[in-house]
């Protein structure tokens, strides 16, 4: 099986985006500056004047970051908070440390071709600041530190830097070509360059091109593909597992069916992209998502009893925060939102019945069935009652539930305008979290206030419900809520969490200020 690694950016831009201004950049925008310098100057080299003064040692333990490239090739970056990396760390400062003694002051500047086949080294400082080297042949090596620039001649560091940088390239490992609908897939890489972000892997057909960005801020590789999994990664190094589903999120971000057969695998780790061809194979047994998410956990899994497809009552009740009981004198199923109150209910007969906030759902598809001891509830009818919008796609033996969260219903909170707007703001925060949409999410944030949980840390948790809130003032006016939200998919198994999430004003608006 062939692994594609298409680089996004060549490692000039790779290095101008994942290393912080100072450290990579310094060649390639002293070489632009030179390259855009006014007619009047004769001399290019005129306009970067030598340092007069020795570079300073670095210590290793003041080292974020190492990084070695050559052309669009990048190699396995070591980081200062990764313990395996400390003693690679320490022999390349030693190294570097040894150019900066045997270092002169320069004017030479490399630019185009020269700049991009030249071998890079940069090392990022814990105080932003960095040097970066660039030999343009076996022995001459430029060193940048800050503005200065500097030269030196050692064959034997360069051929260190290769020994101890350059012997784990990036790469990515798929556990299976033939993915089945349902099944396990396990990804593990270390090509994602930067110390933290998210992986995400994406499926099209064969042939498809050209990149585009959603409402979201999440870039897709094309318009027909389809989004399946997204994890965090940490240290250029990620290793997780997904259910492959049935259904992926599409650009316009509807889900759609993953027909069994030939596709590319993606994964995107932000600047490189890495593809495999796989042949998707259609699900050994019923299949079921919600929300496009595949369901994995055992005790949701669906049956098919005479056609008609039942989930398991009380783990989906847990799921969704729903109130369940079952009276076996009457075989008679109850599912509230509310805390239900059956005591006056007369289910008129023996028969097996289900009945939703109080109403018994008719039609011989709408009773309950009784498993193994379990029972269970009939898909559609109660997708239908508690108004979810069911897909079911024969090819993939998949039914997609695409649920709204239970929100708070902000008119019992019209009479105190500072609960409102709380009450808006949590509707709001549900939503956006669910959606995984950054920016909606930014809008209900103070200035620089973020998520106690980003995106890539929750997996695929989705809020099914807000079970309860409760209020409490505090100093300077701001306002603390309790919120005990439902979950689902909760990468930890958690069927509920209750965050403190703090409100203040901004501007004359409120906002979230904190999420505990």
């Amino acid at each position: 099986m062939k692994m594609n690694r298409l680089y996004m950016f060549s490692l000039a831009a790779l290095l101008a985006v994942g290393v912080p201004a100072g450290v990579a950049g310094t060649a390639r925008a002293a070489a632009s500056t030179a390259a855009n310098a006014p007619a009047a100057a004769e001399d290019d080299t005129a306009a970067v004047p030598a340092s007069s003064e020795k570079p300073a040692p670095i210590a290793a333990a003041a080292v974020q970051r190492v990084q070695m490239g050559q052309a669009d090739m990048g190699w396995l970056p070591l980081f200062g908070s990764r313990e395996a990396d400390q003693d690679t760390i320490a022999k390349t400062t030693a190294i570097v440390n040894r150019l900066l003694k045997n270092a002169k002051p320069s004017t030479e500047q490399l630019d185009g071709e020269d700049v991009f086949f030249a071998t890079s080294v940069d090392i990022l400082l814990t105080d932003g600041s960095g040097i970066h080297l660039l030999s343009k042949n076996s022995k001459d090596v430029l060193i940048h530190v800050g503005e200065a620039t500097y030269s030196a001649q050692d064959a034997k560091a360069i051929q260190e830097f290769y020994d101890l940088l350059a012997v784990v390239p990036p790469q990515t490992v798929v556990s299976t070509s033939k993915p089945t609908i349902g099944q396990t897939v396990h990804i593990a890489g270390s090509d994602a360059s930067n110390a933290k972000g998210t992986v995400r892997i994406f499926i099209e057909t064969p042939g498809s091109s050209g990149g585009y960005l959603t409402a979201k801020g999440v870039g897709y590789p094309s318009k027909r593909a389809l989004l399946v999994y997204a994890a965090p990664y940490s240290e250029a190094r990620y290793d997780f597992q997904f259910t492959m589903p049935a259904y992926g999120e599409a650009i316009d971000g509807t889900f759609k069916p993953i027909t069994p057969g030939t596709y590319e695998f993606y994964i995107d780790t932000g600047w490189s992209r890495s593809s495999r061809r796989v042949t998707v194979a259609p699900p050994a047994a019923p299949a079921l998502a919600f929300n496009g998410v595949a369901v994995s956990d055992p005790a949701l899994a669906p049956i098919v009893l005479n056609g008609v497809m039942l989930l398991p009552m009380r783990a989906l009740a847990e799921s969704f925060g729903w109130y369940v009981r079952w009276d076996a004198a009457h075989k008679a199923a109850f599912v509230s939102t509310q805390q239900p109150d059956t005591k006056g209910i007369n289910t008129g007969s023996a028969a097996l019945s289900l009945w939703v906030n109080g109403k018994q759902l008719a039609g011989a598809n709408a009773k309950p069935a009784i498993v193994k001891g379990r029972v269970y509830l009939p898909l559609r009818a109660t997708a239908e009652a508690f108004g979810f919008h069911l897909t079911w796609t024969p090819s993939v033996r998949g039914a997609l539930l695409d649920f709204k969260p239970q929100l708070l219903d902000e008119g019992a909170y019209a009479g105190d305008a500072k609960k409102l707007a709380a009450a808006k703001l949590l509707n709001g925060y549900v939503n956006a979290m669910n959606g995984r949409d950054a920016a909606a999410l930014g809008r209900l944030f103070v200035k620089n206030g973020t998520p106690a949980q980003p995106f890539a840390i929750i997996g695929q948790r989705l809020i099914t419900g807000i079970r309860s809130v409760s209020f409490e003032d505090r100093p300077g006016g701001a306002l603390l809520a309790y919120a005990t939200f439902s979950y689902l998919f909760d990468p930890n198994g958690n069927k509920s969490g209750t965050p403190g999430i703090v409100f203040v004003q901004e501007n004359g608006a409120w906002k979230i200020a904190d999420v505990d």
